[in-house]
């Protein structure tokens, strides 16, 4: 399991993985699903969904009968060319990580492993760290608290959101 940060950071660790998950806690932009190896199965994360993204890395590495590789992406604001440190989606990617420890993906980057551990120091403050970072703050000032609230929901989802499914073929 490896982590990373933007798109540049996806196609770095992604060019390996078989599975990729986006972790954009505010989602002002879509998930550059086109700009993505071709090859990869695409998640889009909730912090709700972390069980179920962690329960479809097990079905995909049964189906495919051997170790699969999982990168773990921090999306940052543009995805392109992330301006900061983009807390909450460094912090929804750690309870990604960590949900997959839980089930025994334990093959852990360094980076993956210093996410997860931002998460479990700040678990009781994820949605407060949303609502208070820089992105958060910068959401409400262009759309109102409104759009905060909604991204603070959106977060909370635990629907499984797969954006592609993973081929052998590129």
């Amino acid at each position: 399991m490896r982590f990373d940060v933007g798109l540049d950071g996806a196609r770095r660790i992604g060019s390996s993985a078989h599975l990729l998950v986006w972790c954009d806690a505010i989602a002002t932009s879509p998930v550059p699903l086109e700009a993505l190896p071709p090859q990869l199965e695409v998640i889009d994360a909730r912090l709700g969904a972390a069980p179920a993204i962690a329960q479809r890395l097990l079905e995909l590495q049964a189906a495919r009968g051997e170790r699969t590789m999982v990168a773990v992406v921090a999306a940052g604001d543009p995805v392109d060319a992330p301006d900061g440190f983009p807390v909450d989606d460094v912090l929804l990617a750690g309870a990604i990580v960590d949900a997959l420890g839980a089930v025994g993906i334990d093959a852990t980057s360094p980076e993956a492993a210093a996410s997860a551990a931002a998460f479990a120091g700040l678990q009781g403050a994820v949605g407060h760290m949303l609502t208070a970072s820089v992105a958060g703050r910068r959401l409400a000032a262009a759309e109102g608290v409104d759009a905060v609230r909604a991204a603070r929901a959106r977060l909370e989802e635990s629907t499984l959101l797969t954006l592609r499914e993973f081929s052998i073929r590129p």
